[in-house]
Formats: C-alpha cells, sequence, structure tokens
C-alpha cells in the first residue's frame, strides 16, 4: 500500500480520466439537441420544452464536468470521493436518457426532412420530460452544490442589514471616513474595516461603498469592485475570478461570446492578479473585499491591485486588526476598528426591527424584558437584529402578553456565538442550505418539510434529527399552550438566527439566492445576465423588478413565493421551467396565475396552500410530471376530473379545504402513494370548527400504492367496503372517522378487524370514534401490526388497555381510554420500550393509588393523564426521561389521601400542567390536587414550571400558602374573558381525552 499522498494523486487521476470520458459522450449529444431545436424539426409545444429544458441541463454537466478538481481538504479526500460517487451516480441514472436521447437524435438526424403531418412514431415523446428530469437531478446531486453559473458570477456579500434605511449607530463614523476615502490624494489609499464576526464590518463597509458612489461623479471611478472571499475551496481562484469578470464588463467587451467563460476558468491565481493589475494599471479604481482571513489574502489584494497614483481606493473588512496593520504599514493606509453600539444605539436597533417604531409605549414587563436583551447582547448588531427578528415572531405570535423568559435570550445568543464562528464550506450540508428558502417564523411539520425535501432531491442527506440536535430546527413557538393535539406539538421551525446565517451562506455558494440577498448582491457595470437556480421571494422589494429583469429565469428550477410579494413584480411565464414551486401563503395569488403555472411542464412539486386561490383550472392536466400537488387551507372546493390524469401524482394535500366528494375517477391515479383529507395535521387531527369531511369513493383501495390515507371517512362505506381496505398492503398512516353504528354492528367490527391485521406494514393508526362508542370489539385482534408506532382512539374507549398492545415493542406514542379498573394495566403500559408519549384516560376513580415504579417507562418523555381522581404515586427514579406531565381534574368526592405524590422524583421534569372547569375551582378534590402538586413542584430539584388552565403560575416553598392563592388567582380571574375562553376550551376537548402531548 502507497503513502496517502501517492493514493491521492492516483484518485485524482482516475477522476480526471474518467471526467474526460464523460465528456466524450456528453458533449456531442448537448451539441446534436441544440441543432434538433434551431433545424426547427419540432412543433408541438411540450416536445419542444422538453428538449430545450434537456438542453440546458446537459449543458450545465457538460459545463460541471470541465470544471477544475476542487483541492483535497485533507489526506482522506473526502471531497474526492464524493465528486467519484457523483460520477457513478450520473452514469448510472443518466445511462437510460443517453440512450432515450440518442435514440431521438437518430430518429430526427440532420438528413431527416421536417414532418409535414404527425403520425405515430416510435420514439416515445411522452418520456421526453422524464429524461429531462434525470438529467436534471443527476446535475443538482453535484457535491460542489452550485454550478458553474454561480461559480463565475461569483459569491455574494452577507447581506445581513445592508438596507441603508435600516441603519443605526453608524452615520457619523461613516461621514468621517468618507472623507479620509474621498481626499484629494493620488496616492493610492486603503483602508480596512476590523472587528469581531457580528460587529458590523461588512455593513459599514456597504454603507461607505454606497455613500461614496453618490457623492462622486459617475465616472470618477472608472471601475467599481465589489467581492468577497468565499469559504469554499479554491477561494482565491474565485475571488480574482470574480473581480476581473467585473473589470471586463465596465472596461471592455468580451472579444467573443466564450472569451469570457474560458478567462473565467483559468486556473491559476496569479496569472488571474497579473490580468487584473495589468487592465488597471492606468485606471482610478474602487475596490471592497469582505472577508480577508489571512496574510495570504492580503498578498493576493497586494499582485492584483496596482499602486499606480491614479486616486485609487481599497477598502476591506478583517477580524484580526494586527493582520490589517501589518499589511497597511506598506501602503497610505488607516485601520478603523468596530465599536459595539451604545446603550442609546442598541436600543433604538432593537425597538425598531422588533416594534417598527421607537414611540410605542412598552408595558413595563416588555421593556424590562428588552432591558434584559440589550444587556446580554453587548452592543453587537447581529445579536440585536437577529433578537429583534426573534422577539418580533414572538410578539406576532402571543401578543404583548406572552413574555419570553431571560433564560431564552441566553441560550439563543449562545447558538448565534456559535453559528457565528461555523465553517459553512466543511460543515453545512446541501440540505441545511435548502432551509435558507423558508421565510422568517415558517411553521411546518416534520413530514411537510420531508416531503418539500423529497422533490428537491435531498432524500439522502435531509437528516430531521440532526436538524434538532444542532439548534437548525427548533420547536415552533405555538407548540406552548394548555390544550394542543400531540400533532400540532410536532411543529418546527428554522432556528430565527441560524436562517439568516444560511440565507447569507447560501447566495455565497450560489444555492438559493433570497429578496435580501438577490437585491444586495453586487452588480456589474456590463448588461450581465445573473442565474439563480433556486430562487426565494419573501418580501416586497422596490428593487426586485430590475433584478429579475438581469436574470435568465429560464434557468430557475426552484421558486418560492411568500408574504405580500406583489404579483406584478414576479413574471411567472418566464419561469417556465421550473422544476419545484412552492407559492405557499402567497398573499397576492389569483386564480388567473395558475394558468400560467399550468404552462411550466416540468413541474414535480406544486403547492399553493394556504392561499386565496378557489379553483383549480382543467389546464392542471398538462403538468404530466407532476408527483406532488398541495392544494391544502385554499378556497378549492371541487377537486377537477382533469387531476385523475396526473398519471405520475404520488402526494395530494387536501387538508382544510371545501372539497367535499372526491371524483371516483381518482382511482386512476395508480402511482398515488400519499392521499391526505380532512383538516388537521398529517396524522388526521380533526378541526370541529372548520371540517368538511370529504368523501371518498368506495373503491379507493384500488390504489394500491397508497402509503398514507388521512383523514378517511368511513360512515358511508359498506362493511365490504371497509373489509377491501385491507387490500392496501402498502399502507403506513392511516386515520379513520368511525360512527357509533359502526361500533356496535357486527360485520363492520369484523371488517375493520380483518383489514388492521392486513395492514402489516402500518405505523400510524388513528381512529375518530363518535363520542363514547366502545371499541371493545378490537380487543380481539390476533395479529396486530407489528410495526406500529402510534395508536391513537380518540373519544371512543376499551374496557381496559387491549392485551395485543403489549406485543408492539415499536410504539412511541399511545392513546387510549379505559373505563373499567383491571389489574395489570399500568404493568401493560410500562412493558412498551420504546413509549415516549402517553394519553391515558381513565373513567373510573382509583380504589387505591397508582402506583409508578422504577421498573417501565424508560423512554417516556410527555405523560397526560384524564382521570376523575389522578392518584398518582411516582416511586424514586420512576420515568427517568419524563419532562412534561398534564393532569386533568374533575370535581369528583375522594378521600383526603387521593392526590398525586412523588412529583419530585421525576428527575427530568420541566413543566406540569393542571386543567380543570373553572366552575369546580371549589371542589375540595380540585383544592387538594392544585394543592399537592403546587407543593410537589416547589420541591422539586429542577425549576419546574407549573401552568393551571394555561396561566403559568409561581411556586415557591411556600407549600400550602403557595397552592392556596393559585386556586385564589384562578377564582378571581375566572371571570375574564381569556380564562372564560380557557375552560370553554377545556369543557369542549376533556370528554374527549384530545392528545394534548
Amino acid at each position: 500500500m502507497g503513502s496517502p499522498e501517492t493514493e491521492m494523486a492516483a484518485l485524482i487521476t482516475s477522476i480526471k480520466n474518467e471526467r474526460e470520458a464523460m465528456l466524450k459522450e456528453w458533449e456531442p449529444l448537448h451539441e446534436s439537441i441544440s441543432k434538433l431545436l434551431k433545424g426547427g424539426r419540432f412543433t408541438d409545444a411540450r416536445e419542444r420544452h422538453g428538449l430545450a429544458f434537456l438542453e440546458m441541463e446537459l449543458g450545465a454537466i457538460v459545463a460541471s464536468l470541465r470544471m477544475p478538481l476542487p483541492p483535497p481538504r485533507d489526506l482522506r479526500g473526502v471531497d474526492l470521493y464524493l465528486q467519484v460517487n457523483w460520477l457513478r451516480s450520473l452514469e448510472i441514472e443518466a445511462r437510460n436518457a443517453l440512450s432515450r436521447v440518442k435514440s431521438l437524435c437518430n430518429q430526427h438526424g440532420e438528413d431527416q426532412a421536417p414532418r409535414c403531418f404527425r403520425r405515430r412514431r416510435s420514439f416515445a415523446y411522452d418520456s421526453l420530460p422524464w429524461t429531462a428530469y434525470r438529467l436534471y437531478r443527476a446535475c443538482s446531486d453535484d457535491p460542489r452544490l452550485d454550478l458553474p453559473s454561480s461559480e463565475i458570477f461569483g459569491p455574494s456579500l452577507p447581506q445581513a442589514d445592508q438596507v441603508h434605511d435600516h441603519l443605526v449607530g453608524i452615520d457619523g463614523t461613516a461621514n468621517k471616513l468618507l472623507g479620509w476615502l474621498m481626499a484629494a490624494d493620488e496616492s493610492l489609499r486603503v483602508m480596512a474595516i476590523v472587528g469581531p464576526a457580528g460587529i458590523g464590518k461588512t455593513t459599514l463597509a456597504m454603507e461607505l461603498h454606497r455613500r461614496l458612489r453618490c457623492q462622486t461623479q459617475e465616472h470618477y471611478f472608472q471601475c467599481h469592485v465589489v467581492a468577497n472571499f468565499s469559504r469554499r475551496p479554491h477561494r482565491s481562484k474565485l475571488l480574482l475570478q470574480t473581480i476581473l469578470k467585473q473589470i471586463i464588463e465596465q472596461l471592455e467587451a468580451p472579444s467573443s461570446p466564450n472569451s469570457l467563460e474560458i478567462m473565467m476558468l483559468e486556473d491559476d491565481p496569479e496569472l488571474l492578479a497579473c490580468k487584473i493589475s495589468e487592465r488597471l494599471k492606468d485606471k482610478r479604481y474602487f475596490t471592497l473585499i469582505d472577508g480577508i482571513f489571512d496574510e495570504s489574502d492580503l498578498e493576493i489584494i497586494k499582485g492584483a491591485f496596482p499602486n499606480n497614483n491614479c486616486g485609487s481606493r481599497i477598502l476591506f473588512t478583517a477580524q484580526d486588526e494586527w493582520i490589517a496593520g501589518w499589511f497597511l504599514s506598506n501602503y497610505n493606509g488607516v485601520v478603523h476598528k468596530m465599536k459595539p453600539l451604545n446603550d442609546s444605539d442598541s436600543e433604538k436597533l432593537l425597538r425598531t426591527k422588533a416594534f417598527s417604531s421607537m414611540d410605542d409605549c412598552l408595558p413595563e414587563n416588555l421593556r424590562l424584558f428588552c432591558d434584559e436583551i440589550l444587556n446580554k447582547c453587548r452592543g453587537i448588531p447581529s445579536f440585536i437584529t437577529g433578537m429583534a427578528d426573534w422577539l418580533k415572531q414572538h410578539q406576532q405570535q402571543h401578543g404583548r402578553s406572552g413574555i419570553p423568559r431571560v433564560e431564552q435570550v441566553r441560550l439563543l445568543l449562545k447558538q448565534f456565538e456559535h453559528w457565528l464562528s461555523f465553517d459553512c464550506s466543511y460543515e453545512l450540508r446541501q440540505s441545511s442550505l435548502y432551509l435558507s428558502m423558508f421565510p422568517q417564523g415558517y411553521v411546518f411539520d416534520k413530514d411537510h418539510l420531508v416531503v418539500k425535501g423529497l422533490d428537491e432531491g435531498l432524500s439522502s442527506e435531509l437528516r430531521f434529527c440532526e436538524f434538532v440536535d444542532r439548534n437548525i430546527i427548533t420547536p415552533a413557538a405555538e407548540n406552548c399552550g394548555p390544550n394542543l393535539d400531540e400533532d400540532d406539538l410536532c411543529l418546527w421551525q428554522v432556528n430565527p438566527f441560524i436562517l439568516r446565517f444560511l440565507a447569507s451562506r447560501a447566495a455565497e455558494t450560489g444555492f438559493v439566492f433570497t429578496s435580501a440577498t438577490l437585491t444586495s448582491a453586487p452588480r456589474g457595470g456590463g448588461n450581465n445576465t445573473r442565474i439563480a437556480r433556486r430562487l426565494a421571494l419573501h418580501h416586497p422589494d422596490p428593487q426586485l423588478p430590475a433584478m429579475l429583469q438581469q436574470m435568465d429565469l429560464s434557468h430557475t428550477r426552484s421558486l418560492l413565493i411568500s408574504g405580500a410579494v406583489d404579483r406584478t413584480t414576479v413574471p411567472l411565464d418566464k419561469f417556465g421551467y421550473l422544476v419545484w414551486l412552492d407559492i405557499e401563503g402567497w398573499e397576492n395569488l389569483k386564480d388567473e396565475d395558475l394558468l400560467n403555472i399550468c404552462k411550466m411542464f416540468m413541474l414535480s412539486y406544486l403547492s399553493v396552500s394556504n392561499t386565496k386561490v378557489s379553483k383549480l383550472p382543467p389546464q392542471i392536466k398538462e403538468l404530466r410530471t407532476l408527483s406532488a400537488l398541495d392544494i391544502s387551507c385554499t378556497n378549492i372546493s371541487e377537486i377537477p376530473s382533469e387531476v385523475c390524469e396526473l398519471e405520475c401524482l404520488e402526494m395530494l394535500d387536501l387538508r382544510g379545504t371545501w372539497i367535499s366528494r372526491l371524483p371516483d375517477r381518482i382511482v386512476l391515479l395508480k402511482r398515488l402513494e400519499h392521499l391526505i383529507v380532512g383538516a388537521g395535521a398529517r396524522s388526521g387531527m380533526i378541526d370541529s370548527d372548520r371540517t368538511v369531511l370529504t368523501k371518498i369513493p368506495e373503491t379507493i383501495y384500488q390504489i394500491r400504492n397508497l402509503e398514507t390515507l388521512v383523514t378517511i371517512d368511513l360512515s358511508d362505506f359498506s362493511a365490504k367496503s371497509v373489509e377491501s381496505l385491507g387490500d392496501l398492503r402498502w399502507l403506513e398512516v392511516l386515520a379513520i372517522t368511525w360512527s357509533f353504528h359502526q361500533c356496535s354492528d357486527k360485520d363492520y367490527q369484523q371488517a375493520l378487524r380483518s383489514s388492521i391485521e392486513r395492514w402489516r406494514k402500518l405505523k400510524s393508526l388513528t381512529i375518530h370514534c363518535g363520542l363514547g362508542c366502545s371499541m371493545e370489539f378490537l380487543g380481539s385482534l390476533t395479529k396486530p401490526p407489528e410495526e406500529l408506532e402510534k395508536f391513537k382512539v380518540i373519544a371512543g374507549k376499551f374496557a381496559s388497555v387491549p392485551q395485543w398492545i403489549r406485543g408492539l415493542h415499536h410504539l412511541t406514542f399511545l392513546q387510549i381510554t379505559a373505563c373499567k379498573q383491571v389489574a395489570g394495566v399500568v404493568k401493560i403500559l410500562a412493558g412498551l420500550v420504546k413509549l415516549q408519549r402517553l394519553v391515558l384516560g381513565l373513567e373510573f376513580i382509583p380504589e387505591e393509588a397508582i402506583s409508578i415504579e422504577i421498573e417501565g417507562f424508560k423512554e417516556l418523555e410527555r405523560f397526560s393523564l384524564d382521570c376523575p381522581v389522578p392518584w398518582l404515586t411516582f416511586e424514586e427514579e420512576a420515568m427517568p426521561k419524563l419532562t412534561y406531565l398534564r393532569l386533568n381534574l374533575h370535581a369528583s368526592h375522594a378521600s383526603e389521601m387521593s392526590v398525586p405524590s412523588g412529583i419530585r422524583n421525576l428527575e427530568m421534569l420541566s413543566e406540569v400542567a393542571l386543567c380543570y372547569n373553572v366552575r369546580s375551582v371549589n371542589s375540595p378534590n380540585v383544592k387538594r390536587t392544585v394543592e399537592a402538586v403546587s407543593k410537589e413542584v416547589a420541591e422539586h430539584r429542577n425549576s419546574t414550571d407549573l401552568f393551571i388552565n394555561g396561566i403559568q403560575t409561581e411556586v415557591n416553598q411556600a407549600g400550602e400558602e403557595e397552592a392556596e392563592s393559585a386556586t385564589r388567582f384562578i377564582q378571581v380571574d375566572a371571570l375574564d374573558d381569556g380564562v372564560q375562553a380557557v375552560d370553554e376550551v377545556a369543557l369542549r376537548t376533556a370528554p374527549h381525552v384530545q392528545s394534548e402531548i
């Protein structure tokens, strides 16, 4: 075995040879398709559309294969092995595409005359879109993330707070530094702005550049260059390529259409620096370079920018003051050291960003909280703006009465400090950069994110648990509250601090451009055309129309629009080759816009969720490659029959619509895997205030590939049709409604039992029953699904916990109600080794304390008990991972001893919730329970929160006195509308044992 260096050299040689071999095959193919398009041999719009898409994707792959290899980051050559894997994937995935394209080129070669009349041809033209789509996927899997176009156009500067309308605390400094830069001095002047990450160096530098351009004559500087050092491989080469490109655009025209591209691919940084220096030797230039890291970066500047006594200026930013000073010792230069904002400017920045005004008179508790934020942010602008974004989002969700805890501020700032020093080029994956497309405050569930990611081709990289562990994704604020369904609890959002970071880094790599990063990107002086493969527009911006006009939108493959973006700003007709379109929450979307969308023949994913659209046009059938259609939470009331012609459709989401019935032809969608109806979360929550239970054809079992089916109303199904559902052998997630009549009918009972026993792959089963329905007939199941992870029976009840539940070794969530006291129930539940969440209803008064012992419940994290008398005793070391405990109380008669005890033994407990009808506040049972629980919480070793009917109650060592004050507080406040509302919700939900955890 040779040395690591020898093995690395051999690997590089192997990769280069493989790339050259692939180029010999791909390049002629690209040229052939270009000739076919130019020859006018295709008159059908769909055929030409598919061919044009093919041509662009082939061109992107060819250009990517031509690019030089990145240097290995370590002796293991991790990056090079990624390149090997990509080449192998490209070869395998595109082999079929190559044969199809070759067949097409042979059939329509240059020697063939154009066809005047259409007739049946041997080539399957309907396969053209899929052929193109496979090439797109192969192209998108390039491990370097960004395509050659973004390499050529260069990285953009970070966008943080570059809109000068929101700048705070730098006006005087900017004017002083501007005076130095504009001094009448023909020598080369160099200024360095230094300071730690997040202090505002880039913001000040960009503002100086803006003012300089405003206050000098149009052609005072013959060339303006703005660039930053990327953290990617070849950082020096990329910087010099970007600079050279800007210079050429401003000072000269390329000699031929391809000369600029060839020049951009120049591999020698020293040669690039010489070319820059040669072009600037007799020019007055201004250069802004962001992100100087070490001495080698400064040596590049020294070699590229001549000291030509033409009045030129260089401005750069760096974190290291010593390095900047060392470099400027050879020039007429000055170092400006950034300082934190003073108290007044810090407060102004926080309040204008969080509340849009300094004039608002804040409530005392909110004002004190803002003071605490400012104290912990220490005048660091990035900390303050990040906290302002988070606080604004929190206020929108909870109002000014909902004040976060100071501890949350400390944790968020700790995360942000970590991310400021995070090296994205080494650690960030493609999937995390993809998250930068989401708008600030966007809330999603896990399955929704995975579906979006799958359609972006990120299935192998989308590691949800890893995102959560690293605080990239955090629980949404909506999760807080007393009466939440478990499925609502599992709502997430991108950490607001990290989202700002990801947006900047995604633009830097050319992976995603957002409204902010696109409009703040540096512009060349020529008529350059920009390319953004992924584009996310969240906010209206006056610069956006002009910026989009400079772009070739035919190369955009993914587009996300949300918020109040103006319809006239976004030319949907120009985005003809989109593959992924997400316009969820776009306030200005109109029904007529869907007509333009139906001309995007390559669409694979389309979401119009949470918009005002009311009708799907029949032209929807033109989207023949569509695999996912999300029309949830819209005003659509009917599914046109043309949807049933979408043969590639795999996911259809109709939640929260007014659609009352699906067409019978829906069974023609043979590839459909996920059918989501009803109004709740993906697992089938039903909202009684607005739920249209969509009627589904009884022949739905004919769609044999279904994996997800929620929420299906079985009230009109015959017993035979219920039994036929057992034919769905791939079913993994199912939610159904089950009527009172069906609970008591033996034929229906047997039909449901039979189907459940045939769903061998089922992982989640939710049954919405008629109130009080007996589900005891399910107790006789002989072969329950062994892979079941979630089992929920809502509003229905069993005599006791069925014995077969003890065999569900994968069960993580259980919601069940038992109405008889039977020995061994707790033992069955404790034996569920993977159980994490338990919602247990007991419709009896325990004759003795329910003892929770050290054995069992090792993984349980959240426990809710609805019982007339929650007589629980927790022994030492019981439920070692429990963080949340909820007890629903009733005004029942019980002995003085029938109160919970041992809560202090729950080592990880962080929150306890007590819920009861406020009319029962004087019930002896309720008062004793509140008193006992309050005392236990007060004596707990952790800082455990206590919520009584949704209102947080302070506890201390005062024991009985504290508990009594808590119940008095609830009693007095029961007249308030807020508590009455909580009471009404509790009354409405308590009998149903809602899944609040």
